[in-house]
């Protein structure tokens, strides 16, 4: 079976666990335990999503949460807000080098937290038109400033003095 492509006309989208979603197709056909994935997360949010099987296979793909209906939607984005959970940096309180890495000490929208990074240049990534930043550490775990400019004099220098 070949990947489907899925809009209003073709099927709906049920969220059925934190993570998860069932397909089900206008002919009747039943696909469950799929998982959605956004592939541009950052710079497309909202079109380009695949539905992956339990191996990990694509089985369906939505080209723009436009051509879906409203339950369908609200069932990826629900889905997608506790997998894409990223943190927002409000405050950078430290930002030391040491060892071969970067300690930084943030406040964030959701506490404060501590973590490391391996390369400014690599692990510091303005988003291309924007102001905003993402900051990954070295457990892989993705921090982001929604606008840099938006921060106060101490945490802009603390970032410039790393990117």
């Amino acid at each position: 079976m070949g990947r489907i492509y899925i809009d209003k006309y073709v099927g709906t989208l049920e969220r059925t666990d934190l993570y998860f979603v069932k397909l089900t197709l206008k002919d009747g056909t039943v696909h469950e335990n799929l998982e959605p994935r956004r592939l541009f997360p950052f710079t497309n949010p909202n079109m380009y999503i695949t539905l992956l099987d339990k191996d990990e296979r694509e089985l369906g793909f939505v080209r723009d949460l436009k051509e879906l209906d409203d339950a369908s939607v609200k069932a990826l984005e629900d889905c997608f807000a506790e997998y894409y959970l990223i943190p927002r940096i409000t405050r950078i309180l430290l930002c030391e080098e040491k060892f071969g890495s970067i300690k930084w000490e943030v406040e964030t929208d959701r506490g404060s937290i501590a973590f490391r990074i391996r390369s400014r240049h690599s692990d510091i990534k303005k988003l291309y038109g924007t102001n905003r930043i993402i900051v990954r550490d070295t457990n892989d775990n993705r921090y982001e400033i929604p606008d840099y400019t938006k921060l106060d004099a101490h945490s802009l220098h603390m970032l410039f003095s790393y990117l």
